[in-house]
């Protein structure tokens, strides 16, 4: 068999991605059926001659073992805390980070009150004020612990996994941490040091915004970037470039060769110098899983002069995959690791040939040769790496990026040439300070941020540029794309028709794609987002949305479900409560998106985050006691301040909708507010009698459910309960459709 490490790294990453897609309590009973077909398989004569078939039951099997065992040892003990009040003693392990004016610090618990509670796990610790800590201070007092949010699958719950953090844990009001000197100074507390020192090096240089984006390309640091540019970053298709890994691997390598082969340096010596440079550049960049398989790539081709072997580039990007896998099984929950992998692996088969044919085609005129080679090369390498990372992309986020193409030849080449030159100032910056000889790299650095920054804004604003594909058709078309690629194969008896089967399997999508949206135009859709026990409702049509409470701490919810309906335009965002977290997510919403009205209760002006609120929306509508408001022509939306809380009714294709979110005092709805279609709230109300929905929604997770089923019973009713979010489209003529979308 050729390439065993090709077959075995690629299948155990696989079964592991499936492992963390259907969680531990599936995994187990997957893997008692696969052992069952190892154990058929070996004892089955034809089977056991093919090899191949045993092997990867095998793989797959302790692929499973192997993950099931660590989520029972490692990532379900912490679980015990979840909720709970403890005091701590711990290690501040990464550089701490700022988002969403909060300070963030990743900790490894050496310590908690109790003797019998879990140890040795990291978790994410959030505080409102900075504290006086760097990399491995020692950290101790009260902290509240919570789970990350998400459950099973590639959630955010899963990412935190594969960086070894199994719990989210906050600073208690009042109490306050007590910071020590650090008890131990480890190789990788100097990487941290290092990495500090260049991005301030970096800051000191340039102007913020081109300082954060430089900073961002060259090692990864998003804490800086406005959520404008990273939102256009992920329109075009170009956020690969904000991630660190196989681009920014391959061109420091490439760096670090070309200088020490032009100073005459031995290859092998060149080479053992570069692959030294390439693991102290993985450190910099904190080790993270898409740097780590990149890296670990890197030094296997490194290797491969060191002891007079060709680099075989499939061979070491398997292997690395399976090195990672096996360090920690959650690796294959990182999306990031797993469209790094992809992306690498369809540029080992793709580039090559994709190259040569669009050659062929278009490089005719040797005057234009150069250039149309080079365009073709970015074609090609955008192609294969969208074709194999296209269904990860799909199920994870819902959205095509049809700007991809041409924003990879606007964008690439400058991103290389921006991350040697801001690599070359920031280490001139930091070796030989006050000297100016930094100042000539940050310049070219600076102009290519600006170039870079508004390339991508301009792409972002072109129509159709990213379309939504988050409907439940796009599992039917991976699935049948694999069976026509099954096809191919066995009708030309190899791979030779798999590019015209490529072709047709892209045409199919994008036509299932546009049909869908044209079907859309003048529906009116209604979500009830999936936002644990909090109420937030988002309008859409046409590329313009209108959000309806933002109850939740969380505004990732919001935000990447505007994002999945492809919104141009945030018309309304209105606050219902007056909850802190509400306010919360409402402030960070509209940093992402800055709607063109405010709708609020008066009395919420005093706060501080509705102030936030207030200067991103382009202007504000404060009631004491009613608001209306009409959008798009047809859909009313009628506010009324009930107690505490303010309820809405919306009327669109000629039904009703009654929201109503926890402190809201139905007693006091108008009378013609209770004849409402449809009733949607995040708690069981007690005034019940007088209201008779044709069917209630309930914005709860899962516990809350079960806790409140008497009430829920009195309904016919539909609930969110970690299930996803729950979508009616208003197509008028009292016309009604509901699902779910995960």
């Amino acid at each position: 068999m050729k390439r065993p490490l090709v077959l075995v790294g690629l299948w155990y990453l696989l079964t592991l991605a499936a492992a963390a897609f259907l969680g531990a309590g599936v995994s187990r009973a997957v893997f008692w059926v696969i052992l069952v077909g190892f154990v058929a398989t070996v004892f089955w004569r034809k089977t056991r001659k093919a090899i191949v078939i045993p092997l990867a039951f095998a793989v797959s099997a302790t692929a499973l073992a192997s993950f099931c065992a660590y989520s029972h040892r490692s990532a379900e003990p912490p679980l015990a805390l979840n909720g709970r009040e403890e005091t701590i003693c711990g290690t501040v392990c990464e550089l701490p980070e700022h988002r969403y004016d909060r300070w963030y610090y990743t900790v490894r618990v050496d310590s908690v009150g109790k003797a019998d509670l879990p140890t040795g796990f990291r978790v994410r610790l959030s505080a409102k004020d900075k504290l006086s800590a760097g990399p491995y201070s020692r950290l101790e007092g009260k902290v509240r612990f919570f789970l990350p949010p998400g459950g099973e699958g590639f959630s955010s719950r899963g990412y935190y996994a594969s960086k070894g953090v199994l719990m989210f844990a906050s600073t208690i009001w009042g109490t306050d941490l007590a910071v020590r000197p650090p008890a131990e100074k480890p190789p990788y507390y100097y990487a941290l040091r290092l990495r500090q020192k260049l991005l301030g090096s970096v800051r000191e240089l340039l102007p913020k915004d081109e300082a954060s984006l430089v900073n961002g390309i060259l090692l990864g640091e998003t804490d800086g970037l406005s959520e404008k540019l990273t939102n256009d970053f992920r329109t075009d298709g170009i956020s690969h470039i904000l991630s660190v890994s196989g681009l920014h691997m391959s061109t420091i390598a490439q760096l670090l060769i070309f200088l020490l082969l032009f100073f005459r340096v031995p290859k092998r010596a060149a080479a053992a110098v570069t692959a030294l440079g390439v693991f102290g550049f993985m450190a910099v960049t904190c080790f993270v899983p898409s740097v780590t398989r990149s890296g670990t790539m890197c030094l296997l081709c490194l290797a491969a002069p060191l002891f007079s072997r060709r680099a075989d580039p499939l061979n070491s990007l398997c292997t690395a995959g399976l090195l990672i896998a096996l360090a920690n099984p959650f690796a294959a929950a990182d999306v990031g690791f797993l469209l790094s992998f992809f992306a690498t692996l369809g540029l080992i088969f793709c580039t090559g040939p994709v190259t040569r044919f669009l050659n062929g085609k278009f490089d005719r005129a040797p005057i234009f040769s150069p250039l149309v080679r080079g365009a073709n090369g970015v074609l090609a390498t955008s192609a294969g790496a969208t074709l194999f990372t296209l269904p990860i992309v799909l199920l994870n986020f819902g959205t095509v990026s049809l700007a991809a193409p041409l924003a990879n030849i606007l964008e690439l080449v400058p991103s290389s040439l921006l991350m040697a030159f801001g690599a070359a100032a920031a280490v001139l910056n930091l070796l030989l300070p006050q000297t100016y000889l930094a100042m000539p790299f940050a310049l070219a650095a600076g102009l290519l941020a600006k170039y870079m920054k508004a390339a991508a804004a301009w792409l972002a604003q072109l129509p159709f540029a990213s379309v939504s594909a988050s409907q439940g058709y796009i599992a039917l078309w991976i699935s049948g794309s694999f069976l026509l690629f099954a096809a191919a194969y066995g009708a030309a008896k190899g791979k030779r028709l798999f590019p015209q089967a490529a072709c047709l399997s892209v045409i199919v999508l994008l036509i299932g794609i546009f049909s869908f949206q044209l079907t859309r135009q003048n529906v009116t859709r209604f979500a009830v987002l999936d936002a644990g026990n909090n109420l937030s409702v988002v309008l859409t049509r046409r590329g313009h949305a209108a959000v309806i409470g933002c109850g939740n701490y969380n505004a990732g919810r919001v935000a990447s479900y505007l994002k999945s309906e492809n919104t141009a335009n945030l018309d309304v965002l209105e606050i219902l409560t007056q909850d802190r977290d509400e306010f919360t997510c409402a402030a960070e919403t509209t940093e992402a998106f800055h709607p063109g009205r405010l709708v609020a209760q008066q009395d919420a002006m005093a706060d501080g985050y509705v102030s936030n609120v207030m200067k991103n929306s382009h202007r504000s509508a404060f009631f004491s006691t009613y608001a209306d408001m009409t959008l798009w022509g047809d859909v009313k939306v009628e506010t009324r301040l009930l107690e505490k809380s303010s309820a809405a009714r919306i009327t669109a294709g000629g039904v009703t909708t009654l929201i109503c979110p926890k402190g809201a005092d139905l007693s006091r709805l108008p009378e013609d507010w209770k004849r409402a279609d449809l009733f949607v709230t995040d708690t069981v109300p007690r005034e019940t009698a007088s209201l008779c929905p044709a069917c209630a929604v309930f914005s709860m997770d899962s516990g809350t459910l079960g806790k409140s089923a008497a009430g829920i019973c009195r309904y016919r009713s539909v609930w969110t309960g970690g299930y996803g979010n729950l979508v009616l489209e208003l197509k008028g003529g009292r016309k009604l459709s509901i699902g779910r979308e995960p």
